[in-house]
């Protein structure tokens, strides 16, 4: 039986509600726009190349024509650095390869690129499996459960990220670090006139102080933790140990060690977050659709029993592929890039002045009328390889484009199919009567007080 003679129903899986009218400069930097960042955005937005947005002074474009995204994030990358104010939000990453530009990225790029080849992740596959088992094994009831599935896989993603970063370092591992890391996330996460003038550490919100709490945590148990590192003769051949490894060969020790704790952080934040909402996103959509969700999970069981290593069941997935990059698209980790013009340029019939803001939104880019056939359906045969071949290369793009692609792309997807192998091989997962699944937004997309699942053993 091949792929293409599935035949699903098309299902339009959950997003908000799409404006008639723009959010008020108001609602942008204090309603619920401000809490929710896919709220912005109105029905219009999904069938124009370019909305324009004016706020404090300060002009906007958001772009979906894929030639545009392709000249900002590649042809004429280096006119449109990262803006300023993402120091204000997440000063912890700002000297790292997230937060830095020019020849300080390149050069982080360049040192750190080793640590990320496919030979380099081989070493991190079993950790995946071994996880995904662990969590598999913790759900193995006589009769149905429900699960929130969500936390389980922010859980799992943690895990696997902790062990890899640190070797599940104490302190860095566990329930603690992990709900400090979720307490910054959602402290750094917001939106409001305070993150924009640079205020943060004045907000006097519980969320904001759960985060600066969360912040200094990691900052302290980390930068304790490569200080011993740099010392230790013989550490394990972990994450860190080649990241800072990477940065001693070109920086002295303090740098480095300041290179190394930048990065950390954003490896450890935002490198589990997005794998598990990519995990839960991909969950609900087959939950929804059980003909799909039975291939997937006849596609994992033959993958597994094929025998061999992790690397030999991945190069068996082919339709869980495709569902895994239709999640993707319609719930992508990081649902926006921001970009801002050092000088004038010319976006299509789009002026732009220096100074201006270029925002790139995977979720309108996604969904955008002019680009996708029924484009909020749940459809993953759009990545079957002779549709995909038809796909601007800037029309999708759920790790970033250009030389700012996501360095942890190809340890994201080997790290989501393997755990979605693991686990829709034991379980069928199905709605909960009665459970509206809702979309939030802050730096990532996530369902809206989590995602609880009928989690069911497979005979």
């Amino acid at each position: 039986m091949s792929v293409q003679a599935i035949d699903t129903p098309a299902f339009i899986p959950t997003a908000p509600a799409r404006r008639d009218k723009p959010a008020s400069v108001l609602n942008q930097l204090f309603g619920a726009a401000s809490r929710n960042l896919v709220q912005w955005w109105t029905a219009e937005s999904f069938r124009t190349p370019v909305t324009t947005n004016t706020i404090l002074g300060t002009t906007y474009h958001a772009i979906n024509d894929p030639e545009a995204v392709r000249r900002v994030l590649l042809d004429n990358v280096e006119n449109y650095p990262k803006p300023d104010q993402l120091a204000r939000v997440f000063p912890l990453m700002v000297d790292g390869l997230f937060g830095t530009d020019g020849a300080p990225w390149r050069s982080q790029r360049r040192l750190m690129a080793p640590v990320f080849t496919p030979a380099a992740l081989q070493d991190f596959l079993p950790i995946f499996t071994e996880v995904a088992q662990a969590t598999a094994a913790s759900w193995e009831h006589e009769q149905p459960e429900t699960i929130d599935v969500a936390a389980a896989a922010t859980r799992a993603t943690f895990d696997i990220i902790s062990r890899a970063l640190f070797s599940a370092e104490q302190g860095l591992a566990g329930d603690e670090a992990a709900d400090h890391v979720a307490a910054m996330l959602d402290g750094v996460g917001q939106v409001g006139i305070m993150a924009y003038l640079g205020l943060s550490q004045f907000d006097p919100s519980p969320r904001a102080r759960a985060g600066r709490r969360g912040t200094a945590y990691l900052t302290q148990r980390i930068t304790a933790f490569i200080e011993r590192r740099q010392a230790d003769p013989s550490p394990p051949a972990d994450f860190m140990t080649r990241l800072i490894d990477a940065f001693a060969a070109d920086h002295p020790p303090k740098q480095a060690a300041k290179l190394a704790l930048s990065n950390a952080v954003t490896f450890l934040v935002a490198g589990h977050e997005t794998t598990a909402n990519a995990l839960a996103w991909t969950l609900y959509l087959l939950s929804e659709q059980p003909n799909a969700q039975a291939w997937a999970a006849q596609e994992a069981r033959e993958a597994l029993a094929g025998g061999g290593g992790p690397q030999q069941v991945l190069g068996r997935l082919v339709y869980l592929r495709w569902v895994l990059e239709e999640a993707l698209r319609l719930y992508p980790p990081a649902p926006r890039i921001d970009r801002q013009a050092l000088a004038d340029d010319q976006l299509g019939e789009l002026v732009v002045k220096k100074g201006d803001y270029i925002g790139v939104w995977p979720w309108v880019l996604h969904r955008h009328e002019a680009l996708w056939d029924n484009p909020d359906a749940f459809d993953p045969e759009r990545f079957a390889p002779e549709a995909k071949a038809a796909q601007h290369r800037f029309q999708y793009i759920p790790f970033g484009a250009g030389p700012r692609i996501c360095i942890g792309a190809q340890f994201a997807t080997a790290e989501a199919l393997l755990i979605l192998t693991e686990w829709l091989a034991r379980f069928e997962f199905s709605p909960v009567p009665g459970h509206n699944v809702e979309v939030t937004s802050d730096i990532a997309l996530r369902p809206k007080d989590g995602l609880p699942l009928i989690v069911t053993r497979r005979a």
